[in-house]
């Protein structure tokens, strides 16, 4: 009897294991299949000049461009670096068009080496420096979807709000592994050191010249003390939209 549930058991693993498989090959050449829709749609509305519907096709774009990239084994859609390029920047014209540049320099800067990169970064306006922290920072996290650090001021102080992804393989379908925080820092300072456990996320900001306003994050310690998601990290440079 009990050799009988055992292996049901393991068939009824199986079976669900074949159908995830199924499932996400279908899903994955559904959407690669609709991503030239996306550009079409996005560069329709973007010469009609309604920036904001063109966005939202080209986010779709950039997206399922890489996306499907990675995984163009499986979708059986050949795609290129410089398409999934072509879609970061398209999405970056059209936040220039709307007056959004440091939104616009935070998907150009999602890849740095492209040479339209590059080009499009040229033509931006020089960033201001309000000394103003408070606002949504990004960094890029993969396939289009961002970390971000979001600051707000109430009377004594700033409160901070960390949300990161980590984008694995299959995560634009099977979603991505999560980690958030919250923190505060007294009015009037640029920097602080998140603790908790023996996780340390050391928190400054700052202006550059070129890029504007910054956030710049440090983890270090015991990474699992955090909580967050397998691979959710609290690293690098945010760029303030």
């Amino acid at each position: 009897m009990n050799k009988i549930v055992l292996a049901s058991a393991l068939y009824l693993a199986l079976a669900t294991a074949t159908h995830a498989e199924i499932s996400f090959a279908q899903e994955l050449k559904q959407g690669c299949a609709k991503v030239k829709t996306y550009a079409y749609q996005g560069k329709k509305f973007y010469d009609q000049k309604q920036y904001t519907k063109a966005i939202e096709q080209f986010k779709q774009q950039a997206s399922w461009s890489g996306f499907c990239l990675l995984n163009e084994d499986e979708s059986g859609i050949r795609m290129k670096q410089r398409d999934v390029e072509l879609a970061f920047n398209n999405v970056g014209l059209g936040y220039a068009k709307l007056g959004k540049a440091q939104l616009a320099r935070a998907w150009y800067l999602a890849y740095p080496e492209s040479s339209m990169s590059q080009f499009n970064l040229k033509q931006l306006p020089t960033p201001q420096n309000t000394k103003q922290i408070t606002g949504k920072y990004i960094q890029h996290a993969g396939f289009g979807e961002w970390n971000t650090l979001t600051i707000q001021q109430s009377k004594n102080n700033y409160s901070i709000q960390y949300e990161g992804l980590y984008m694995g393989a299959r995560s634009l379908i099977y979603g991505p592994n999560i980690g958030t925080f919250e923190t505060s820092m007294p009015l009037g300072q640029t920097r602080k050191i998140y603790r908790v456990n023996d996780c340390n996320i050391d928190i400054s900001f700052d202006f550059d010249a070129k890029l504007g306003r910054r956030a710049l994050l440090k983890q270090s310690g015991d990474i699992s003390g955090c909580g967050f998601g397998h691979n959710v990290s609290a690293n690098g440079i945010f760029f303030k939209g």
